[in-house]
């Protein structure tokens, strides 16, 4: 009983702070201008019933855990000579494996895929310059989209003046990006934890709020690139093929770099300082310069996603440093895993196409799959997306719970997180 007893004093502490949203209702009385509260069941079964295919996924995957600990089939297959054998060709030449596989999505894909696969492609960069700072190094950044909008408008700003097209702007934006998280980075970067975490959230919120009362900016309504300083088509290739191309091997060339970075002895600092930082600076490790260096590095990355961004979409907006998009892209990062590229590549995935596909379940509605469900499932899946923050909320806390390292994170980093 006392193993079950935290579940189930959880289960009644959401029963009791979800009972008035799900099982009451505001009923008006316009006789007499009252308004009344009156139990509602319909309304809790149906955000059940909604939530119903969720459910059965959840049950097939318990079901798929309990089999493996009782048949030991993960261990088997690790065991067979045909996976090892993956394992170690996958782990020596990966890029040259991925590349083709990647490109060659760019003559598979429809226009609308081509872009959604494009923007993921824009949030592993984002991912990846992030787990720089947080993930190597242990600094706690929630301001992180400023950057990102910074290269945006960057891009924006400088073609509305002549002919500036991306691929001029994307190396000036990588340096000036650079310089930027420097000079934010040098009066702050001696604060810890959450001191430094608010320094960065204070800065995109007044970068948001500078661009959002400047009239050459375009204020709130943002600023439109003109066509010709887009990424454009050529070679029989549409502007969506070029733009999924050229967001691919950026980020293959980010993943490289980062990685060189990390295995080098500037990766080493990094990670000395987010063991312990104390004990670095006692070895001779120079912790001021190493955190702006990561500082900087990290927002030179972002500023070259938002100026790929600015390019693909040709538009930029305030939106694109709110502070949801700061977490976003935080979540993404511990979501993969800290300190692991691979892994904030495939948080990233998972966390931007997700959501994606749940929208995009109502258009699947008179397909002939669709069709022959039963009607309450299919109501369940096409109201799916209205949960996704629900679902996003559940998976964060289901994986804080058991995998803390995240999914590709190494155990080591587990124990560092639980043991802090």
């Amino acid at each position: 009983m006392a193993r079950w007893r935290p579940y189930l004093l959880c289960l009644l502490g959401v029963a009791a702070l979800t009972f008035p949203f799900l099982w009451l209702q505001l009923q008006p009385n316009f006789t007499d201008n009252t308004i009344q509260t009156v139990w509602a069941p319909d309304h809790g079964l149906q955000f059940f019933g909604d939530l119903l295919p969720v459910f059965l996924i959840a049950l097939l995957i318990w079901l798929g855990v309990r089999a493996n600990r009782y048949w030991s089939l993960s261990d088997a297959i690790a065991r067979t000579a045909a996976w090892q054998g993956a394992d170690k060709t996958w782990s020596r030449y990966w890029a040259w494996i991925a590349m083709p596989l990647v490109l060659a999505g760019t003559f598979g894909f429809g226009p609308s895929n081509l872009t959604l696969m494009t923007d993921v492609g824009i949030y592993m960069v984002l991912a990846l310059g992030l787990n720089i700072t947080v993930g190597m190094t242990g600094l706690l950044v929630l301001g992180y989209a400023g950057f990102y909008a910074f290269g945006a408008y960057f891009f924006a700003i400088t073609q509305q003046h002549g002919f500036f097209p991306w691929w001029i702007a994307a190396p000036l934006a990588f340096p000036l990006g650079g310089l930027m998280g420097y000079l934010l980075g040098l009066p702050c970067l001696r604060l810890r934890g959450d001191y430094l975490a608010i320094v960065t959230l204070g800065f995109a919120e007044a970068f948001r709020e500078t661009i959002r009362n400047l009239d050459f900016t375009g204020g709130a309504q943002g600023l439109s690139i003109d066509i010709g300083n887009k990424l454009r088509g050529f070679a029989g290739l549409s502007h969506q093929q070029v733009a999924y191309v050229v967001v691919a091997l950026i980020l293959f060339l980010t993943v490289f770099f980062v990685q060189r970075l990390y295995h080098s002895p500037i990766g080493r600092a990094w990670i000395a300082i987010r063991e312990n930082e104390v004990a670095a600076s006692s070895v001779g490790v120079p912790v001021v310069q190493m955190k702006l260096f990561a500082f900087s590095l990290s927002a030179a990355i972002a500023a070259v996603a938002g100026v790929l961004s600015g390019a693909s979409d040709g538009f930029v907006s305030p939106t694109l440093c709110q502070f949801d998009q700061s977490i976003r892209i935080l979540a993404m990062v511990i979501l993969g895993g800290l300190g692991n590229s691979y892994g904030v590549m495939l948080g990233a995935a998972i966390l931007f196409l997700v959501p994606e596909y749940l929208k995009r379940v109502s258009m699947l509605q008179d397909s002939a799959f669709f069709t022959s469900l039963p009607d309450f499932l299919r109501a369940s899946f096409l109201h799916l997306a209205d949960y996704q923050f629900l679902l996003f909320g559940a998976v964060m806390v289901i994986m804080m719970l058991y995998r803390p390292q995240g999914l590709l994170g190494s155990t080591r980093r587990k124990e560092e997180i639980l043991n802090q």
